[in-house]
């Protein structure tokens, strides 16, 4: 089965050739959609990979947010962007959610 990287470089010569037929005024909205759904599918084969490896809880009152924070940082420079992706969402949602570290 291919990866979510995979299937974006096997799509896109194909979406690059075929962008020209979609309206003007709906591209942006194709490609955020293209983009978004790609996406999903890269995060969740990371949050796979690290949930086999034994991390998670990023969602539990024991994880702090200025580590996911930290982290983050530190994962930009590394590069991988599907981990950079994943700990941006972690952090929107715990304080989107209003979720506290406890102690």
């Amino acid at each position: 089965m291919k990866n979510a990287a995979q299937q974006i470089q096997e799509k896109w010569p194909h979406i690059d050739n075929s962008i020209n037929n979609i309206a003007p005024q709906f591209r942006d909205e194709f490609m955020d959609n293209e983009l978004t759904h790609s996406v999903k599918k890269a995060m969740e084969e990371k949050l796979e990979i690290a949930r086999q490896k034994g991390r998670g809880g990023w969602w539990s009152t024991d994880c702090d947010t200025e580590y996911l924070k930290q982290l983050l940082k530190e994962h930009i420079d590394k590069g991988d962007m599907r981990d950079v992706l994943n700990l941006s969402a972690m952090i929107f949602y715990r304080e989107s959610a209003g979720i506290e570290f406890s102690e």
